[in-house]
C-alpha cells in the first residue's frame, strides 16, 4: 500500500530559484531539457513528498536555527526542503554547482 503524500508548498526563495535554473537551462540546452529537467524535479518533489526523511542534512545548514533542513538531489539540482506540521515546505531550488552558502546569503540580502 503507498503512503499518503504531503501537503505542499513551494515558497518563494525556490520560485526565484526555479526561474533561474529555467532560464539558465533554456539559454543554453532548448526548452525540451527545461521540459525534461521540469518533469524530473516534479518527480523528485513527489518522491520527498512520499517519503520526507529519504533526503540527507546538507552540511551547510546542519543544526541551522535548530530546524530540520533537508537536501534531495534531482539531476543536477538540488531541493532544500522542511516538513513543518504535515506539510513540506520547499525553501530552495538551485543547481548543484552553486555555492550554497554564498546563494542564502543573496537570498538573506533580498529579503531585507
Amino acid at each position: 500500500m503507498q503512503r499518503p503524500l504531503l501537503k505542499y508548498r513551494i515558497l518563494p526563495t525556490a520560485r526565484i530559484g526555479i526561474d533561474e535554473v529555467r532560464s539558465y537551462i533554456v539559454r543554453t540546452f532548448g526548452w525540451e531539457t527545461w521540459r525534461e529537467t521540469s518533469a524530473h524535479l516534479q518527480e523528485t518533489i513527489n518522491h520527498i513528498r512520499q517519503f520526507p526523511e529519504s533526503g540527507h542534512v546538507p552540511p551547510e545548514l546542519d543544526g541551522f536555527i535548530d530546524e530540520r533542513f533537508r537536501q534531495a538531489i534531482s539531476g543536477k539540482n538540488r531541493i532544500i526542503y522542511q516538513v513543518k506540521d504535515g506539510t513540506l515546505y520547499v525553501h530552495l531550488v538551485a543547481d548543484t554547482r552553486r555555492d550554497l552558502q554564498a546563494l542564502l546569503q543573496r537570498i538573506v540580502l533580498r529579503l531585507m
